[in-house]
């Protein structure tokens, strides 16, 4: 009876995974940025007299991220339109779900589209938040099967449709601001865990905001994006009061938490405040995945529509290309792609992690297979540490954490760069969708080029290089490595096992 079941359950699935889940909800976009909310006051006030340009700073220390989130949301007067591959019910995850309530309760649009496989909330509490008449959730390209002990089934029966998935991070306040990058909702995104994700984001405000809202409202209205309501059973208001209440509960325990303080008073938050926040204005554009790339089906599957906008300003470059990629595997395509760059004279330079830090172990298996044929081509090459910036990042709170990159970064000939979420890698090209933003602003360029000296520098990463018997050595702190640096024995045989199989295309 129980092998009955399972053949009735994958018939099931292989039906649903040509068709998905449809609904029958009516599209929303976004509202017209009102001159008169306090964003539009703001941007109104910083602003230069070119009109078209736009304005951005970075987040790249955990505690300004946060806070700039906090903020915007905080900020909001009509609209919040928030789109995630991970948002966590963690720490992070409840203070930012509390001030959603909160603007919604004040009278705020709330859209909030997260990656069904990615997010890995529970049903019930997503549909209790749905429940607010101000806030709506969608979930993209979701599982058919909702039963948490009946995920793994629709994550096999269905493969050839959900391994497609949002890889997408965004928040945008009132049509006028916007949050991009690396970082996910989570507390190691924000240095609150025993691992410290290296990451970027941007923050921008002015004309980017539209283009950003454009792509929110093609995925929101995309046949992919499924209201939760279409799911799971309708919640209700008991459900809701109950997701305050230990939300509540739940934020009051941490509020002493002194990272958090820490948050409250980050630099970003004291210059906000005073009007010292240094805004670099610049021209953008905003790139990204169109959401048809993950229908199997559909004209534009596996079309790489930001992966191709990447590639101009990265064949334009003149001078230098410095590229951070958290996974980096780039196939024959990408190696051919940097070392022609680098037959040009301009020097090529990258950052990713190390086998002792990267979360995937088969990711770093693709990896080596270009490493060497990069660096006999003169392509310059740093892994970050497990230790990274350990001093840097030293806190009387928290013990020694374990740093990995996260940050996927370009900078252009130190004029340009692109934020985003894309790695260097064939799933972002192909599988996921993705996005960011591509600045032409020199001043906003030199600070990404001091991140990337500061991050490939001893303190912080090792540089790979190839020695007289053009054999691979690591170094860093004076010391010389011929094997994987700080990586057991069982780490590096489970790198080189995963290297043997044919799945470099899903990595």
């Amino acid at each position: 009876m129980r092998i009955l079941g399972l053949l009735a359950i994958s018939s099931l699935l292989w039906g649903c995974a040509t068709q998905g889940v449809s609904h029958d909800e009516l599209p929303s976009y976004y509202l017209p940025a009102d001159p008169q909310t306090r964003l539009s006051k703001y941007v109104a006030r910083e602003q230069p007299a070119e009109s078209e340009l736009s304005g951005f700073t970075l987040l790249h220390k955990g505690n300004d991220a946060l806070a700039a989130r906090l903020k915007l949301i905080d900020m909001a007067d009509q609209s919040l339109d928030i789109q995630y591959y991970i948002y966590k019910a963690d720490i992070t995850g409840g203070l930012i779900t509390e001030r959603l309530l909160k603007a919604a309760d004040r009278g705020v649009r709330v859209r909030l589209l997260l990656d069904d496989v990615g997010s890995g909330l529970k049903d019930f509490r997503v549909a209790a938040l749905d429940h607010h008449p101000r806030i709506e959730v969608r979930l993209y390209n979701p599982l058919s099967l909702r039963n948490p002990w009946l995920r793994i089934f629709s994550k096999v029966g269905e493969f050839g449709r959900i391994n497609y998935r949002m890889h997408n991070k965004l928040i945008v306040a009132d049509n006028r601001a916007l949050i991009t990058g690396g970082r996910n909702i989570g507390d190691e995104y924000f240095t609150l865990s025993d691992i410290d994700f290296q990451d970027v984001d941007v923050m921008g405000i002015g004309p980017i905001a539209d283009a950003a809202s454009d792509s929110f409202d093609n995925f929101w209205n995309s046949g992919i994006a499924i209201p939760i309501a279409a799911l799971s059973e309708k919640s209700d208001t008991e459900a809701l009061a109950d997701m305050r209440a230990i939300l509540g509960s739940m934020n009051r325990q941490a509020e002493n938490d002194p990272y958090l303080q820490a948050a409250e008073r980050s630099s970003f938050i004291t210059a906000m405040e005073s009007d010292r926040l240094q805004w670099h204005w610049g021209p953008a554009k905003w790139f990204y995945d169109d959401p048809s790339k993950s229908d199997p089906h559909g004209d534009g599957n596996e079309v790489a529509f930001l992966g191709r906008s990447l590639v101009e300003p990265m064949k334009a470059a003149e001078s230098e290309l410095l590229l951070t990629s958290a996974y980096f595997v780039p196939l024959e395509g990408g190696e051919n792609l940097l070392l022609g760059i680098r037959d040009k004279g301009v020097a090529v330079s990258v950052l990713t992690n190390s086998l002792a830090t990267t979360d995937v172990l088969a990711v770093h298996s693709g990896y080596v297979k270009s490493r060497e044929p990069l660096l006999r081509g003169g392509v310059k090459m740093w892994e970050l540490r497990p230790i990274a910036g350990q001093q840097e990042r030293a806190s009387p709170f928290m013990g020694e954490s374990l740093a990995s990159l996260h940050a996927k970064t370009f900078v252009f000939d130190r004029k340009a760069v692109f934020v985003g979420s894309i790695n260097l890698d064939a799933r972002s090209v192909k599988l996921n969708t993705e996005a960011g933003v591509y600045i032409e602003q020199e001043d906003i360029a030199q600070e990404m080029v001091e991140l990337f000296d500061r991050w490939t520098s001893e303190d912080f990463a090792y540089q790979v290089t190839l020695d007289d018997a053009e054999q691979l050595q690591w170094q860093a702190d004076g010391e010389t490595w011929h094997k994987e640096p700080a990586a057991g024995a069982f780490r590096r045989f489970m790198s080189w096992t995963l290297g043997w199989l044919p799945i470099d295309s899903q990595l």
